[in-house]
């Protein structure tokens, strides 16, 4: 992370379910172990169209210090070559990352506000909620095991394997799933609100309705 930035806050539970929303998307398709570079293209580039067209551009390590990252306008992601096929390869680090940027993707856009470079001026009179990369990291988390999926595996080895994720995200995963005051399950349908763009639409019979913005539209 070289630069943070102040986003529309969203807390911890919202977007567990904005990223668990994400993950049925994919997992009904490719199952826990999916391959996260085909969901970012078959997937995701597909339903965002209100966000404009999704560009991949890849670079080396030497010509930036991040390894990704998201700029919009046009909405493009950037990411290290090599990381791009280990993620596609199956390798927990690399789909971590992946991970985080599709959470800029989901949760972003061009209008955050960004904070100073140096680390120790970062956000240090701002809450989590409202850290673009604490969202972000929250939202991979999530969308790479989420909590019924965590407690169903129950054993962080198992988790890790088939979810695909390195030992402490495993770990880590079953034990905030477990200490939850509700496991949160999918209910969200993964589609952009018409009117706020926000993935945040809940079925309600032949209608949908945002928790965003309100609007409900017939489906």
């Amino acid at each position: 992370m070289a630069r943070d930035y102040k986003v529309r806050i969203i807390d911890r539970e919202g977007i567990a379910k904005i990223a668990m929303s994400w993950w049925l998307a994919a997992a009904n398709k490719l199952g826990y172990n999916f391959n996260i570079c085909d969901f970012v293209t078959d997937i995701l580039a597909k339903r965002l169209a209100g966000k404009g067209k999704l560009q991949i551009e890849f670079y080396r390590f030497d010509d930036l210090p991040e390894k990704a990252c998201v700029t919009f306008n046009p909405l493009t992601l950037h990411v290290v070559e090599q990381i791009w096929r280990d993620a596609g390869l199956g390798k927990p680090y690399a789909r971590r990352i992946v991970a985080h940027e599709i959470g800029h993707i989901v949760l972003h856009d061009r209008f955050a506000v960004a904070f100073s470079d140096e680390k120790l001026a970062q956000l240090n009179f701002v809450q989590d909620e409202e850290s673009g990369e604490w969202q972000a990291n929250i939202f991979a988390d999530y969308f790479l095991v989420p909590d019924h999926v965590a407690v169903k595996l129950g054993v962080p080895d198992v988790i890790a394997g088939l979810c695909v994720v390195t030992d402490d995200l495993a770990a880590r995963r079953l034990r905030e799933a477990l200490s939850a005051k509700a496991i949160l399950r999918p209910s969200y349908e993964g589609d952009a609100c018409m009117k706020c763009t926000q993935f945040t639409l809940v079925r309600e019979g032949c209608w949908t309705r945002c928790d965003t913005c309100g609007n409900r539209e017939q489906s």
